[in-house]
Order: structure tokens, then C-alpha cells, then sequence
């Protein structure tokens, strides 16, 4: 009998590759297939204009691999990657509007691959620091850092990292103004005044 799971495993991997096209098909087993399936159908729930709440769209992307921290916005139509949604981090009271895309893999087809080389294909890390804005439309390209309470402007395409406290706009991504983040007095349970 496992041969025959075996060969049925082979048969249907062999089937996904085909059908995957000159892309590199990820899933070497049965299981990741099956797993890789399952967070294409979390993805498309989270990333959909159903009226569902951002805790929800959060929720199901942590479900999926993202590494989201606390008092997280995500709005409707982000996109993570499918790749490898497990090399996304998103950290505390960071915001992501609607359209937002975050790639974590570059993989050209096959006839690029072959003048370009077996280093072409990669996957790297995306790093949202806290308190960072990605406003609507824009595209994270893999190996970025937004930095801390880094504001990206509408329609911005990231191709390096964002430093801490300022706004970067255009395609690619150009710095422009620094800020500087309200400090807010902390408020004390001591009843003294």
C-alpha cells in the first residue's frame, strides 16, 4: 500500500508541476501541496472586499505564517506572499491599506533562469517595523525594512529598506521628509497629581 501513496503522491506532484507552468513549483510533498492549497484559500479570504473585520483578515494570515504583532490594521485586498508568507513580519501598531502587496520571492521563467542563473530564484525576509503606515497601493518588494513609524506613500513600489520616522514616495520608493513621533505623556494609575 505505501507504494502505491508513493507513486499516486509522485503522480499528483508531477501533475502540479505541469500545470504550474516554467514557474518552480515549492511543494516537494503531498503535504506541502496540500498545506501550500490551503493557505492560497486563507490568503484569498483574508484578502478579499468581504466585510470582514481587520481582526479577521489578521487572524487568517497568521494562520497562514505571517508573524503579525499587536494592534495590527490590515485593509482589504493585501496581498502576502504565497511562497513564503513565513518570511513576513509585521510588527506592533503597524497599518496596511487596502492593495498592499508583500513579496518575499523573486523566480523568473525558466528561460530567464537560464541566463541568469541558478541565483536569480531567491526568497528574502519583509520586515514592517512598529508603528509603520504602508498606505494604499503599494507593492513591498522581497529583502525591504520599513523602518519605525515609516510612513509610504499611495501607489509606492519599496525596493530598499525605509529608514525610522520618515515618509518615502514614488516608483521606486525615494525618501523624502523626516518626522518626528508624537510623544505622548504616559498616564499613571497612582492617583497622584
Amino acid at each position: 500500500m505505501p507504494a502505491t501513496s508513493s507513486w499516486f503522491s509522485r503522480r499528483l506532484l508531477a501533475l502540479a508541476q505541469r500545470l504550474n507552468g516554467s514557474a518552480v513549483f515549492e511543494s516537494q510533498t503531498l503535504g506541502a501541496m496540500l498545506w501550500g492549497i490551503w493557505s492560497r484559500i486563507l490568503q484569498w479570504v483574508a484578502m478579499s472586499f468581504l466585510p470582514i473585520p481587520s481582526g479577521v483578515r489578521v487572524a487568517l494570515q497568521r494562520a497562514r505564517g505571517v508573524r503579525i504583532g499587536k494592534n495590527v490594521f490590515l485593509g482589504p485586498g493585501c496581498w502576502i506572499d504565497n511562497a513564503r508568507p513565513d518570511l513576513v513580519e509585521i510588527e506592533d501598531d503597524c497599518s496596511l491599506a487596502g492593495r498592499v502587496t508583500v513579496l518575499t520571492h523573486a523566480s523568473p521563467p525558466a528561460p530567464l533562469r537560464e541566463i541568469l542563473g541558478p541565483d536569480s530564484r531567491s526568497f528574502k525576509k519583509v520586515t514592517i517595523k512598529r508603528g509603520a503606515w504602508v498606505t494604499v497601493n503599494c507593492t513591498i518588494l522581497p529583502g525591504v525594512t520599513i523602518g519605525e513609524n515609516a510612513i509610504i506613500a499611495a501607489g509606492s513600489v519599496v525596493n530598499h529598506d525605509i529608514p525610522a520616522n520618515v515618509v518615502a514616495a514614488g516608483v521606486p520608493a525615494r525618501l523624502g521628509g523626516r518626522h518626528e513621533p508624537v510623544v505622548r505623556p504616559t498616564q499613571h494609575s497612582t492617583g497622584d497629581r
